[in-house]
């Protein structure tokens, strides 16, 4: 995999994308800059230098540990996930950091959460946004509980928030919320 350039999105916000040929998709991350310093979420590998130092990683599930350990010993930054993610990394707590609210998202991947920072939602597995498959739900083989996933981000659209990353895709910075129901309803 090529390192990967952030791209600012808007103030506070930057986003990174790259194609991972074992996984056979795009990995996406993103940086957020929160009252406690800048919150990587699900990075892997980037190019250097940031306009930023780290001051922590949260992961929304236990399939993105992706680069968590190299940015911990890199930075010396702790990493962040719910304990249901059974990561086979080791995790210093959950996500309370930065001012973040955490969803729990059920039917997508283990420990699946999503984070709210101001107007940010942050997802993990749950939904993605590739060139190659457009906006939508995570395909059905990769949900550990099919029916419970449309429940789960009904219960995000109650939240206040404008702009959507993901783990895999291009955020959405205009119309989140109302592109967000429309997929789900």
């Amino acid at each position: 995999m090529n390192l990967a350039q952030l791209v600012r999105i808007r103030d506070g916000l930057w986003h990174w994308q790259a194609y991972e040929p074992a996984v056979k998709c795009d990995l996406s991350a993103c940086a957020v800059e929160t009252p406690d310093g800048v919150i990587l979420v699900d990075p892997f590998p980037f190019a250097e230098p940031l306009p930023f130092v780290p001051a922590a990683v949260f992961l929304t599930n236990g399939n993105h540990a992706r680069c968590a350990d190299e940015v911990r010993r890199r930075y010396k930054v702790p990493v962040f996930a719910q304990a249901a993610a059974a990561l086979e990394i080791a995790v210093d707590g959950e996500p309370t950091l930065g001012g973040v609210q955490v969803f729990p998202v059920r039917g997508a991947g283990p420990g699946e959460v999503a984070f709210l920072f101001g107007k940010t939602l942050c997802l993990g597995d749950a939904v993605i946004h590739l060139e190659s498959h457009g906006f939508a739900l995570l395909p059905e083989k990769y949900r550990s509980e099919p029916e419970k996933l449309r429940d789960s981000l009904r219960l995000l659209l109650s939240l206040d928030f404008d702009i959507l990353t993901f783990a895999h895709g291009t955020p959405i910075t205009q119309d989140a919320r109302l592109r967000l129901t429309q997929l789900i309803a």
